[in-house]
């Protein structure tokens, strides 16, 4: 059996390297993304591009997305010109945003009316596990589609899991970084605390990250981050988190599940984004705070 033609639709900081670890794997794989420059590199890698959406739809048997909000999912995918629009019958959608479980469900009804399938299978791990990868991929939608695309996701991860149907996938992601979120804020309180009271940063870290203190957050933010003085958003943007802390507080409000700590983690990344830091890394959390 020939191995599918997949279209990947933004290559970002996750979605670049997602796409070029297909190409190695020998797909033949058409990107597009907004920024050009981003295109060039992928074709550098092996990739194809220099095609309108439309064309990509039409040449390929899997469509892959990964785009930073619900509008972009729901425009491209859902739009006029957009993925379905321009689909056809036994076409596979994989969308690994970040979104709700809601727009998950609409997607995958307007895709079935079509006779295409849907997966929303968000990932975990980062830019780095991306490039290495080692994803966690957290998948939701039918059994059978999920098996059937399963030596995909063993291309760009190393936890793959169903979870059930579909926008299962979206809940858990949600969740993950509904933790995430209380971790970064956990880290920029606690170190500006130490630091204020006269203990520096590195003592802190070395003796709170062999306490029960340590978390992988904590690591990340303070190695890779803080302690260089450099929160480029080539990491996770702190926009990012606070729209993904913003879904996950609506939908606790739609099931009446009160989040006590996640609607005030929510505020809290309002402000820092709102005060300029939105482009930088999540762990400049600890720089608003500062």
């Amino acid at each position: 059996m020939s191995k599918p033609v997949i279209g990947f639709i933004g290559l970002g900081a996750m979605g670049l390297p997602m796409a070029k670890n297909l190409v190695k794997a020998n797909y033949r794989v058409l990107g597009l993304n907004r920024s050009k420059g981003k295109e060039q590199r992928f074709k550098e890698a092996g990739g194809e591009v220099g095609y309108t959406l439309e064309e990509i739809v039409k040449e390929c048997d899997v469509l892959m997305t990964c785009l930073p909000f619900p509008e972009d999912v729901e425009k491209v995918i859902l739009g006029e010109g957009g993925i379905v629009e321009n689909g056809r019958a036994g076409q596979t959608i994989i969308d690994f945003s970040t979104v709700s479980p809601t727009l998950n469900r609409k997607v995958y009804e307007k895709a079935k009316e079509k006779q295409m399938r849907f997966l929303d299978a968000p990932v975990s791990g980062g830019n780095w596990g991306a490039e290495a990868g080692t994803l966690s991929i957290m998948v939701g939608g039918d059994k059978e589609v999920f098996e059937e695309m399963l030596p995909l996701f063993e291309v760009l991860g190393e936890n793959i899991y169903h979870v059930g149907p579909c926008g299962s996938g979206s809940i858990v992601k949600l969740v993950n970084n509904l933790m995430v979120g209380f971790h970064t804020q956990a880290v920029a309180e606690a170190l500006n605390l130490g630091e204020k009271m006269g203990v520096k940063a590195d003592v802190l870290f070395e003796i709170l990250n062999a306490s029960y203190a340590q978390s992988r957050v904590f690591e990340r933010h303070y190695k890779n981050f803080i302690s260089k003085n450099e929160f480029s958003p080539a990491g996770f943007a702190m926009k990012l988190l606070h729209k993904d802390l913003r879904i996950a507080n609506e939908l606790a409000e739609e099931q009446n599940i009160p989040l006590p700590i996640g609607k005030q983690v929510a505020d809290m990344l309002k402000q820092a984004v709102d005060a300029g830091h939105g482009d930088q890394d999540m762990s400049a959390l600890y720089l608003y705070l500062k």
